[in-house]
């Protein structure tokens, strides 16, 4: 998927949330767009940082993590 520019604003919050700015950007681009699930196999910038969690409004995990939650919610809405 691609996506617009996020807002300055965001990607400045996700800077600071990550102090990577590539991957601020790809952070701010899936908070703005509203996505509901960022899969990454980024261990160092995403998925070993505890303080996403709390802040991030969708979960962050790895594509296995991303399949298990899909299948979840597919189980739920049946």
């Amino acid at each position: 998927m691609t996506a617009a520019e996020p807002p300055a604003e965001l990607v400045s919050k996700c800077g600071s949330l990550l102090g990577h700015p590539g991957d601020a950007q790809i952070l701010a681009a899936a908070w703005a767009t509203g996505a509901a699930y960022l899969a990454t196999l980024d261990q160092a910038h995403f998925l070993s940082n505890p303080s996403l969690g709390s802040v991030v409004p969708f979960p962050i995990g790895t594509p296995g993590d991303f399949l298990a939650w899909f299948r979840d919610r597919l189980t739920r809405s049946e």
